[in-house]
């Protein structure tokens, strides 16, 4: 007797124990609006979103937020906007990218195990999850972080931006870009897409799929922890974020090292792609002795992340195509610099059939999915900020060094 109570009980533990290990495939999903989003918040929930999408975890392995997306820093593209407490600081808006993952982890049940988490709680005062216990704080510096260890198979982290959410879909077992489901966000497509439209598009058009009330357990005295980085502005502080004027003469203005503009034709699909990447670019610093990647501040040039089909600088209509022309402004604002070492870079040379520039070996070439870049180093001894935009058919680009 025994003896069957004994098996019987080993039975019950390697059943108990192999219950998440039959998850063998599965789609977990969760999404959060953003349709109130500012223009800056978007500009943080797209770059985290791009640091988590196409993540695999592996079967025991164990997974850091901070550490897939990194330092929320001006240097690596991410601006001040309101965090989840409604206080403006430096990549404010990621911790509802680490709320929307965790929305899609908690469907997983024992198939993960989490970490214990920090939430908003009270402080919370922003609408993309109606729970405050769901509203996630993380904080790079202070090592605040959404972590946990994948108990079943292989899994997928898929993260993207929807015309009005950010979407979250983990696909374990599968392949996640096969898989990951977005019928429920109207706009984006069920494809994949990898070719972002500044490389030549050698793909036939029939295989154009390849081209984001619980009390709060952290302290009260540590209420300058705002979720995505170092809140920097005093809570009765009511000042706004304050831009650079490219032009201005006024003594205090930082030297300019370089600029450039561009005139980029009459096409929307056109413009609309150049103005996704200009703003994705604008208020980039780099300190002394930084290095900058195009694709890495940028990101794909993807559907899922808004480009369009449009022409690109050989006259190839591709996702993403005019994209290039924001490398080409920046690269002709800092040709001449001396405090600028070039590392990485490309051009259209022969097959430039364009006119937003006028010679060729300044048609600068990215492509994000093949790796090729433009990259340089910034030799100085003080710090500078790369402005760029668009305004009635131009694109204009700055670099400052204060």
């Amino acid at each position: 007797m025994l003896r069957q109570m004994t098996a019987l009980i080993l039975v019950l533990l390697i059943v108990a124990t192999a219950v998440p290990a039959a998850l063998a495939s599965g789609s977990y999903s969760a999404r959060t609006p953003i349709s109130g989003a500012d223009s800056d918040k978007l500009n943080n929930l797209r770059l985290a979103a791009q640091a988590l999408d196409g993540i695999t975890v592996e079967a025991g392995d164990s997974f850091s937020f901070n550490s897939a997306v990194g330092p929320r820093e001006k240097r690596r593209g991410y601006r001040e906007a309101p965090n989840g407490r409604g206080a403006l600081v430096t990549g404010g808006g990621v911790a509802q990218v680490a709320s929307t993952l965790y929305m899609a982890l908690l469907q997983m049940g024992e198939a993960v195990d989490i970490d214990p988490v920090k939430t908003y709680g009270k402080r919370f005062s922003d609408d993309y999850v109606q729970n405050p216990s769901l509203a996630i704080v993380t904080d790079y510096d202070a090592g605040i972080d959404l972590s946990f260890t994948n108990l079943s198979n292989a899994m997928t982290i898929n993260m993207w931006l929807g015309e009005d959410n950010l979407c979250c879909a983990i696909t374990v077992g599968r392949n996640g870009r096969d898989e990951a489901s977005t019928k429920d966000t109207p706009g984006i497509p069920g494809a994949w897409s990898w070719l972002d439209g500044d490389e030549e598009d050698d793909v036939p058009d029939a295989w154009s799929w390849l081209d984001g009330d619980e009390e709060d357990d952290v302290p009260d005295a540590s209420s300058w922890l705002d979720g995505d980085e170092k809140d920097d502005t005093p809570d009765g502080d009511d000042e706004t974020t304050t831009y650079v004027d490219f032009y201005r003469d006024d003594a205090s203005s930082p030297d300019s090292l370089g600029s450039a503009s561009i005139n980029c034709g009459g096409d929307k699909d056109v413009l609309h792609n150049v103005a996704l990447a200009a703003e994705c670019l604008n208020d980039t610093m780099l300190d002394a002795g930084d290095t900058f990647s195009f694709n890495d501040v940028v990101g794909p040039r993807t559907k899922k992340y808004g480009y369009r089909r449009a022409m690109n600088g050989r006259g190839a209509k591709v996702t993403g195509g005019g994209v290039a022309q924001v490398a080409s402004a920046l690269w002709l604002a800092i040709k001449d610099c001396d405090d600028i070492e070039i590392l990485e870079k490309s051009t259209y040379g022969k097959r430039y059939n364009q006119r937003y520039v006028s010679n060729a070996a300044d048609a600068m070439l990215t492509d994000y999915a093949s790796g090729r870049d433009f990259r340089f180093r910034y030799t100085g001894r003080s710090s500078l900020t790369i402005y760029a935009y668009v305004d009635d058919g131009w694109l204009y680009c700055e670099v400052l060094e204060d």
